[in-house]
């Protein structure tokens, strides 16, 4: 094979490892609206974020019973996390208007955002807390 094509794929290659800033670890999803949330993992370290999102979304999906609900961020307040069944979370969420609601998520939903040092990727099953400070 050619030098100048071995160096080529080589690029590729490299630009493909976990190093990229495309790496699916340290990619953080554009939302439509950035939040800004505090979010504290079960570790007790804190994180500032600023586009914040569950999974890619501006709300926060569960259950109750059998429903499916989506509280949007615009609406919460504060939402605490404890471990349910498997791989489901109990998430506690406050809204601002001070009403609580009981929701089952699933654990595996990533949470992504931006902080001072760089982009930040944690599931919600690694999370105490969540506490939402408005837009950015």
């Amino acid at each position: 094979m050619r030098p100048a094509l071995l160096l080529m794929i080589a690029f590729v290659l490299v630009g493909m490892g976990p190093w990229s800033e495309d790496a699916p670890d340290t990619r953080v999803p554009e939302p439509a609206i950035s939040y800004k949330v505090r979010v504290r993992d079960t570790d007790l370290n804190t994180f500032d974020v600023t586009k914040a999102t569950f999974d890619g979304h501006v709300f926060l999906t569960g259950k109750v019973g059998k429903a499916k609900i989506s509280v949007p961020f615009e609406k919460i307040d504060l939402v605490w996390f404890e471990p349910a069944e498997g791989s489901d979370v109990l998430a506690m969420v406050t809204l601002k208007s001070g009403e609580q609601q009981q929701l089952i998520v699933n654990g595996n939903t990533p949470c992504y955002g931006v902080t001072a040092y760089g982009n930040i990727a944690i599931d919600l099953k690694h999370l105490r807390d969540a506490k939402f400070q408005g837009r950015e």
